[in-house]
């Protein structure tokens, strides 16, 4: 230990820097906290950007109060339930923040203000009340929102406010998504990506029309290609640029079709 306490002080402060890039927050300091002299120190004048991906009774107690916040710029939680009891309010440089194990009973009370890019890994019996409850947060510009199944109901409800999306990306082993739904609670949707689509027999030729909506990317199953390319350009037909569809109808047959409008 001695040793390597003695090689890592030797090292100048350029490379101790490019070092501590490849490494997690907690990883920094189950390695180096030991062995670096005045490793948190270190941390805060060299503004090293951090990562988290454990906010547990670890990181409350021997990271938190040694690094500089707002060197944060990324969260990760591997399951909702064992988080420890910490305000993300207060991280408010992060910009991306993966929560996974999520339900309506271990959802966030706070998120960190200035985030951008939040991902969702939500439990299936919950999944509706989570993503009504994503579409509610403030200046959230991109949402990947993962369930094992993902059917929306009630395609008629109208949220408290019109949600900041831009960037809607579901992933699912089986998908329907309500475009009433999204019409009514997105008006600023710009992009729409999915995997493992279904698409019910008919199409609700009635609804309205995205008016920023400019990429579909979709993943789907059981669907005319035809049909859908029709139903999709109809609905962003003022603004879509991209359209690509995967449609697979078995595990030997896939079609892919690519819709480019200038």
């Amino acid at each position: 230990m001695s040793g390597l306490k003695a090689t890592c002080n030797m090292l100048c402060m350029d490379v101790l820097m490019e070092l501590f890039k490849y490494f997690y927050v907690d990883e920094l300091f189950y390695l180096f906290n030991d062995i670096v002299h005045q490793f948190p120190l270190l941390l805060k004048k060299g503004n090293v950007q951090l990562h988290v991906r454990h906010i547990d009774a670890y990181f409350r107690k021997r990271v938190l109060p040694n690094i500089e916040i707002n060197n944060v710029i990324s969260i990760r939680i591997a399951n909702m339930y064992r988080m420890a009891p910490v305000n993300l309010s207060q991280f408010n440089q992060v910009r991306l923040l993966m929560l996974q194990n999520v339900t309506t009973l271990n959802w966030p009370s706070h998120f960190p203000n200035n985030l951008k890019y939040l991902v969702i890994y939500a439990r299936s019996k919950d999944r509706e009340a989570v993503f009504k409850q994503a579409l509610s947060l403030d200046n959230i510009k991109t949402l990947e929102f993962n369930s094992s199944f993902l059917h929306f109901h009630d395609c008629h409800d109208i949220l408290d406010k019109p949600s900041t999306i831009k960037h809607l990306i579901f992933n699912s082993k089986r998908c329907f998504i309500d475009y009433q739904f999204l019409l009514n609670n997105m008006p600023h949707l710009q992009s729409l990506r999915s995997i493992n689509t279904y698409y019910p027999h008919r199409f609700n030729t009635n609804l309205g029309i995205f008016t920023d909506l400019h990429t579909i990317d979709l993943n789907c199953k059981h669907t005319d290609i035809n049909e859908m390319i029709s139903f999709l350009t109809n609905i962003a037909s003022n603004s879509l640029r991209r359209c690509r569809l995967i449609n697979i109808k078995s595990s030997l047959s896939t079609c892919i079709a690519y819709v480019l409008i200038s």
